[in-house]
């Protein structure tokens, strides 16, 4: 329960008008399923690959950018691309750029919802250490296309604000989620930046109980 606190403590914090719906969601609302896929969850990979993998990740986390640099790569040609393994992204901002940051990839077809996140962890040495990020992060838009007007009224779209962060309260009751980026494997966390090699081991033992 302290964790659901700290975690309503985050949602009230990047969002001050948060609806108290969500606010009010409890973990049984939240947690009926193991490893819920929603429709509107952005995924790589096939709908029907063996295994599933959920990554909570915050755009404004070194650690998730150098991941998602030098490890997810291999993982796509070793196994996404193969079929065996669908790769779920969900946000989980750390601090208020890191939420505009989501916001902000969440603000184009989800087509190009994974090359925004790939440009966003590329630049966040840029945009993370400006004295204004979001100024910064307006000017990144606006290079891929999405002009100031379009991201201001994602940045005030609710409803999108909404699912976010009902998502990260999801992952703290459900998985217990406490920083990033962390890997949901079959029902179970791992949490912190791995090698390659270790995160192949996890995904081959996974496959090998399908």
């Amino acid at each position: 329960m302290r964790k659901i606190r700290i975690v309503l403590g985050l949602l009230a914090l990047l969002v001050p008008g948060i609806s108290a719906a969500v606010l009010a969601a409890s973990p049984a609302q939240l947690a009926e399923n193991v490893d819920t896929v929603y429709p509107d969850d952005l995924y790589l990979g096939k709908p029907d690959a063996k295994l599933t993998i959920i990554e909570y990740a915050s755009l404004s986390c070194p650690h998730c950018a150098n991941f998602n640099k030098e490890v997810l790569p291999k993982i796509k040609e070793s196994y996404i691309d193969k079929g065996l393994v669908r790769w779920v992204f969900r946000d989980y901002p750390l601090n208020r750029p890191a939420f505009q940051a989501a916001i902000l990839a969440h603000c184009a077809s989800p087509m190009r919802f994974f090359s925004l996140v790939d440009a966003l962890f590329n630049s966040q040495d840029y945009w993370l250490t400006q004295p204004q990020p979001l100024a910064a992060l307006k000017q990144i838009g606006a290079s891929l296309g999405i002009d100031e007007k379009t991201y201001d009224a994602c940045l005030a779209d609710e409803a999108l604000k909404t699912r976010i962060l009902t998502r990260v309260q999801e992952a703290n009751s459900k998985y217990h989620v406490d920083a990033t980026p962390t890997f949901v494997i079959r029902g179970k966390t791992e949490s912190g930046e791995m090698s390659y090699d270790d995160f192949k081991k996890l995904i081959d033992a996974a496959l090998g109980q399908s």
